[in-house]
This record gives structure tokens, C-alpha cells and sequence, in this order.
């Protein structure tokens, strides 16, 4: 499909293909001819998840065929920025993994930690390519360094390691859309949290679990039950001890928050927020512990994203008022921008939309450039402003010529 195609001619593609009128598509949906004739027609956006979700479902397509996705990572010159050489990495068998682990020095388990957290702080600044680059041998190092040390706190840390390198490895790929291997890296992630021990550890990895989730249509109450098993599974003495343990624990219930919205579960959405936003109080600032990106600031917007979801504008407009991400990471900033812009063009706010739209590419290009949100948001601002500045992003965004 032509990635120039809109969103509505790909709906009316699929639909026709699999020979459903827009009455007999609509009673599968819950929704009138009409509306899916306004869709069709680019007249309004789908832009919450469940309805895209299913949506693809009932024209039996993938979601990233139906949006028309851009890749995010191009499988260009060196090899290993390519989803292949991450997936070697991922292999146990050697046949499968090739020369990647051919003679490996066993790391230095401090150049280890160092390595996985620069490696995160480039997935938070949306260097989503440089990353490609560095993670294949980040999960050679950490694979080689738990088979290498056996006993005590090295055996410890190399687990840790190793476990933060796939939770990253696992969340990374799922944004490529490579969610098969997403869930290779988050089930030996999880192995790895397991005979670690450590519960800081196992709850960053089961929120991983339950992103990749969220990355399956199909799995929004899995990812629910993942959310509530795992702060089940820790005591209020914990959660409540660290600066850690509160971000942790909070941003868990973020990631829950979004799959209750995507289940259409307005009290169970609103509950997690709230038990968020009760970690973020007792933290009482924003911070980046284990690179959760959490406080205050975090929770607002996840209540602006979930407002989104549940196409709740005015909610989603007096949030935005007020939101900021002032000091989180580029991912958070620019994601925030994105939501903002939404939530105004929904409203028919085209100028402070476009503003919004524009910072957010400013702050991350890659991110922006191949987020289907933004995608969208920027073709229908280009249909209805003669603004210059519109039409260039447009074509920055890939979706005009």
C-alpha cells in the first residue's frame, strides 16, 4: 500500500477487499454506515486505540497495514542498526545467533550498568537509530556476562544486567512493531528478574510485560492482570521505602491505567490513575529512577492521554492547560506536545494544534515522524490551513509529497 494513501482510503481498501458494505462493517464495529462513511471520507480521525484496534480486527489486517506506519529504524548500512542483528542477539542457540558471541570478552560488570543505562537514556531521548546500533552488543555483553559470573554479588549484577537489558530490548522493539521478538526479550527478561530476586527489577520487567501487551490488540486485560498481579505481589513497606520503589510502583499503574482505557473500563482506568498519582504525591517531584520518568508531571499526562482515549475533548483541553513534562526526557516531552495537539485539533483549535504538533517534532523528529497520531493530526491540519509552516510539516511527517 502507498504509504501516501490516507487513513480513510486504507479503510476503504481493506473493507472492500474482504467485501463488507459500510452498513455490514459498521454492525461489527457498533457503529453507524455513517460514521464509517465520514471515516472513509477523512471527514473525522480515529484516534483512540480500541477503536483502531478493532477496527483492524474486523477488516482482518494488521494495525501497522491499516495505519500505513512508516518504519522507525531503517535496515540500512551497517548491520547492526537492523532488527536482524537484534534478533541474533536474542538467539540462545549459537547457529542462530551467527558471530556475534565468536570470541566475546566477558564485560566488566560496572562498563555492564554503564552501558545499559546510557542505552535507556538514548530510548528516552528518542534516538531510537543511535540505540539500534548499540543494543545488539549491549544483549551480547549482558548474555555473556550472567553465563560468566556464577556466584554472589557479581552473579547479582550481571542479572540485573542482563534483566534491564531486555526489559529495554522488549519495550524498543515492540515500538518498532516487531512484537514477536518483543516477546522473546521480555520472557527471558523476566527469567533473569526471577532468579535475581530483586523486586525493583521484577516490577520494571512486568510493566515491560505489560507494554508489549499493549502492543497486541488482543491483550489489554492480560496487561490489566499483569499491572494488578505485580503490585499485588509487594508490600506497602516496600512500594511506599525509596524514591525507586515509589516510581516503579507508580509508573506500573501508568501502564495499567492505559490498558483499563483501551478495555473501555472508566473506573478501573481512573483507580490506577489514582493509585499513580498517590505514588507521585509521597515522591512529591518529578524523577527518572530506573528510567520511569515519574512523578506529578508523568500522571497528568497520562490522564490526558486516557481522557483521549476515552474521547472525552473538553476533559482533554482543561488538561492540557495545565500540563507540562518540564525536565522529563525527550520522549516524555514530545509525547506530551503530541496529546496536546490532539486534544486542540479535536477541539477545532488549528493554530495552538499546529504549535504543538511543531514543538513536539522539534523535540523529537523520530519519534514524532513515525507516531500514526502525528501522521494523522498533520494531514488533516494540512487539508484545512493554507499556513506554511502547516504545509512543511506536512512533508516532514512523510504524509504529503
Amino acid at each position: 500500500m502507498n504509504d501516501h494513501l490516507t487513513f480513510g482510503q486504507r479503510v476503504r481498501f481493506y473493507r472492500e477487499r474482504r467485501g463488507l458494505s459500510r452498513q455490514e462493517l459498521g454492525v461489527l464495529l457498533g457503529r453507524t454506515a455513517d460514521w464509517l462513511y465520514r471515516v472513509e471520507a477523512d471527514r473525522i480521525p480515529v484516534n483512540n486505540v480500541k477503536m483502531l484496534a478493532d477496527l483492524a480486527e474486523a477488516l482482518r489486517v494488521h494495525l501497522e497495514d491499516l495505519q500505513g506506519r512508516p518504519a522507525l529504524l531503517d535496515d540500512q548500512g551497517d548491520h547492526k542498526a537492523s532488527v536482524p542483528a537484534i534478533r541474533a542477539s536474542l538467539m540462545q542457540s549459537r547457529r542462530l545467533s551467527g558471530p556475534l558471541f565468536d570470541s566475546r570478552e566477558v564485560p566488566h560488570l560496572e562498563r555492564l550498568t554503564a552501558e545499559v543505562d546510557r542505552a535507556w537514556l538514548l530510548f528516552q531521548g528518542s534516538e531510537y537509530a543511535n540505540l539500534g546500533t548499540k543494543l545488539p552488543d549491549l544483549l551480547a555483553d549482558a548474555r555473556v556476562a550472567a553465563h560468566s559470573y556464577e556466584t554472589g554479588a557479581d552473579r547479582a549484577q550481571a542479572l540485573r544486567g542482563q534483566a534491564l537489558a531486555l526489559h529495554l530490548a522488549a519495550v524498543y522493539l515492540r515500538k518498532l512493531g516487531e512484537t514477536n521478538l518483543a516477546w522473546i526479550a521480555v520472557d527471558q527478561g523476566d527469567v533473569a528478574a526471577g532468579e535475581l530476586g530483586d523486586p525493583g527489577v521484577t516490577l520494571a520487567v512486568r510493566r515491560g510485560i505489560a507494554h508489549v501487551q499493549l502492543g497486541d490488540a488482543g491483550l489489554a486485560e492480560e496487561a490489566v492482570n499483569v499491572t494488578l498481579d505485580a503490585a499485588a505481589d509487594v508490600t506497602e513497606q516496600w512500594w511506599q521505602s525509596s524514591p525507586r520503589s515509589l516510581s516503579l510502583y507508580g509508573t506500573l499503574f501508568l501502564n495499567g491505567a492505559m490498558a483499563a482505557a483501551r478495555l473501555r473500563n472508566e473506573s478501573l482506568t481512573n483507580d490506577m490513575l489514582d493509585r499513580a498519582e498517590d505514588a507521585a504525591d509521597r515522591l512529591g517531584a518529578d524523577g527518572n529512577e530506573m528510567w520511569t520518568s515519574f512523578g506529578p508531571s508523568n500522571v497528568r499526562i497520562h490522564r490526558l492521554a486516557t481522557a483521549l482515549e476515552f474521547e472525552k475533548i473538553g476533559d482533554a483541553v482543561q488538561i492540557a492547560e495545565t500540563a507540562t513534562a518540564v525536565g522529563l526526557p525527550a520522549e516524555r516531552r514530545a509525547r506530551l506536545r503530541l496529546d496536546i495537539a490532539r486534544a486542540y485539533g479535536e477541539a477545532g483549535r488549528i493554530d495552538d494544534a499546529t504549535e504543538n504538533l511543531k514543538r513536539a517534532y522539534r523535540i523529537a523528529p523520530e519519534q514524532i515522524r513515525a507516531h500514526e497520531f502525528a501522521r494523522d493530526l498533520a494531514r488533516r491540519l494540512h487539508k484545512r490551513s493554507q499556513r506554511r509552516d502547516v504545509q512543511e510539516l506536512a512533508v516532514k511527517l512523510g504524509v504529503v509529497n
